[in-house]
């Protein structure tokens, strides 16, 4: 009896190991000959121990069937610490500036395109697929503009590829380009170029640009994306609590349940809490900052976010020196993302304890 459920432990515990992206171990050099050897393309994930959306990449993205099936087969995976040992080299070769930085390297370590930061599972699996059959790349799509400058596929993709670059006025005049050669909007490509070209708007015309395009475009496909962004726009480029709250709450009416308005939503409840976090001087701000934080949990629950929220709330009780409830939020944190931030913040709240 007790070796079956050995057994079955045993089992168990080599599915959940299977049942994510596979990521070698070695030095570069030692990857780049084991993907020439197999042929193949080498994923590199960029990270360090402090970035939070590196974690939300592993929680979300790489323990996908979706993705490990296709990324175990058919690519070498590889991640390395831009903070520590050859991945500070590696990182100023490839001029990496943000983490996650994902890589995509041929053999011989020439970039064949990457992604730029955390993206949902089903853009970061369209993105994979498509490196490594090398197509819809910055290569790629520049040698199709130069083929066929009115492609209107390509010049959004290419767009894409440049506001990632923040080249955003060549971006513009490849968003222009699809407006020109489809203005009624056959090929469903339109309405998205008019909806980046409102969210490259300058901060005196982005609110009034969306929504327009909100107003103009109620059958689009990615209004829901512009309808996150000007929420956010309301409250982080113009500091409009008023404004953004109406426009989230009509945003949470129009897509209940989603993951990415929830995800917004919640973020942006976790700054509210974050403000008075340590600059409130009164104790009604560090309970109106606990507010702010038990409304954000439902919305960041399962996430990343989850961590932050937590040790917003810590820091807040810690400041009205309820330190045994600081403790209490400060362990939730760290049981989600066990963070340096977070471990000093404990290491305070406990030396305010034991002086009791």
């Amino acid at each position: 009896m007790k070796k079956s459920v050995l057994l079955i432990a045993l089992l168990v515990s080599a599915g959940t190991v299977l049942s994510q992206v596979n990521f070698e171990k070695g030095s570069v050099s030692e990857v780049l000959a084991k993907a020439k050897t197999e042929n193949k393309v080498v994923m590199v994930d960029v990270l360090t121990d402090w970035c939070k959306w590196c974690i939300e990449l592993d929680n979300k993205v790489y323990s996908k069937p979706e993705i490990y099936d296709f990324a175990n087969v058919n690519q070498i995976n590889y991640k390395i610490d831009a903070e520590k040992g050859e991945g500070v080299e590696f990182a100023k070769k490839y001029k990496v500036q943000g983490y996650p930085t994902i890589l995509f390297l041929d053999a011989d370590g020439n970039e064949i395109d990457r992604i730029y930061g955390y993206v949902p599972m089903k853009d970061f699996k369209e993105m994979m697929t498509d490196y490594n059959k090398g197509i819809n790349t910055y290569g790629d799509l520049k040698a199709r503009l130069e083929k066929d400058p009115n492609d209107i596929e390509a010049n959004l993709k290419f767009a894409d590829k440049l506001m990632t670059l923040s080249e955003l006025d060549d971006a513009k005049k490849h968003l222009n380009k699809i407006i020109e050669a489809d203005p009624e909007n056959k090929e469903g490509k339109t309405d998205d170029a008019k909806y980046k070209l409102a969210s490259l708007s300058d901060k005196e015309t982005i609110l009034q640009n969306l929504e327009s395009f909100i107003s103009e475009n109620p059958d689009s496909d990615i209004l829901k994306e512009a309808y996150i962004n000007l929420s956010e726009s309301y409250f982080y480029v113009k500091n409009d609590e008023g404004n953004s709250e109406k426009w989230f709450k009509e945003t949470l009416s129009k897509y209940p349940d989603d993951d990415m308005v929830n995800s917004s939503y919640g973020q942006y409840l976790n700054q509210r809490g974050y403000a008075l976090m340590d600059k409130g001087t009164t104790e009604d701000n560090y309970k109106k900052g606990l507010s702010f934080i038990d409304a954000a949990l439902p919305f960041v629950s399962g996430s990343v976010n989850e961590a932050s929220a937590y040790y917003i709330q810590s820091k807040l009780y810690y400041n009205l020196k309820e330190y045994s409830k600081a403790l209490e939020s400060i362990d939730k944190s760290l049981k989600i993302f066990n963070r340096k931030l977070y471990r000093d913040h404990k290491e305070k709240i406990e030396k305010q304890l034991s002086s009791k």
